[in-house]
C-alpha cells in the first residue's frame, strides 16, 4: 500500500524595502502694505491762554490758525517804565490733533523770529517783541518736548510713530524796552514729515 503524504507549506513574504508614505509641499507667501499717513488737524478754540491777553480772537481755517489779541502796556503814567513787562498776558496754547504712523519730524519755523511791526522803531523803543516756544506731544507713541526762543531759529522735534495731542506753547518775552504802537505779526510755519 502507497502512502500518499501531502505536505503544505505556508510561505510569508516580507517585503524587503519598507515603503514611505507619499508627500507633497506647497508655499503661499502672503505680502501687503499699510499706507503711510501723517496729518494734524487744529482744535477749534485754543487749548489754553491766560486772562491777561486782552481782546483774544482765535480761528481756524483748514490748517491755518490765527490768533490775534491786544498786548497790555504797564504803567503809562511813568512813561520810562511803559513797557510789556507781563509774560502772563501773553501767554497761549494751540493744540492739534495728531496722528503719524511712521517716524516723522516736526518742524517749527518763523518769519520773523519775533512779533514785528513793519513801522521803523525810533531810539528808545522797539518794534519787535521776542517770544518763546515749547512744543510737546502728548499721547501714545513719542512723547516729549522742546523749546526756545523764536529768534534762534527753527525747533526741530524727532518722533516715532504717535497718536495723540501736538502742542505749542508761545510766551511773549518781557519788553525792557517800550514797543511802538500799531500791529505786530509773526508766522509761524509747523511741518509733520514722515520718513521717506
Amino acid at each position: 500500500m502507497k502512502k500518499v503524504l501531502l505536505v503544505s507549506a505556508a510561505l510569508l513574504m516580507a517585503p524587503l524595502f519598507a515603503s514611505a508614505e507619499s508627500t507633497d509641499e506647497a508655499t503661499i507667501n502672503l505680502a501687503g502694505n499699510v499706507e503711510q499717513i501723517c496729518t494734524v488737524i487744529p482744535w477749534t478754540g485754543v487749548a489754553g491762554a491766560n486772562g491777561g491777553a486782552a481782546n483774544r480772537t482765535y480761528t481756524v481755517s483748514g490748517d491755518t490758525v490765527t490768533f490775534d489779541w491786544d498786548f497790555l502796556i504797564n504803567n503809562t503814567d511813568d512813561p520810562g517804565l511803559a513797557t510789556i513787562g507781563q509774560t502772563s498776558q501773553a501767554f497761549f496754547s494751540i493744540a492739534f490733533d495728531t496722528f503719524c504712523n511712521d517716524n516723522f519730524t516736526w518742524t517749527t519755523s518763523f518769519t520773523n523770529g519775533g512779533m514785528l511791526n513793519t513801522e521803523p522803531a525810533p531810539a528808545g523803543f522797539t518794534n519787535n517783541l521776542g517770544f518763546n516756544v515749547t512744543i510737546k506731544q502728548i499721547g501714545t507713541g513719542g512723547q516729549g518736548s522742546i523749546g526756545g526762543s523764536a529768534a534762534s531759529g527753527d525747533k526741530i522735534y524727532a518722533s516715532p510713530a504717535f497718536i495723540g495731542r501736538s502742542q505749542i506753547d508761545f510766551n511773549v518775552v518781557p519788553s525792557t524796552t517800550p514797543p511802538i504802537a500799531g500791529d505786530y505779526a509773526e508766522t509761524v510755519t509747523l511741518t509733520f514729515a514722515a520718513d521717506t
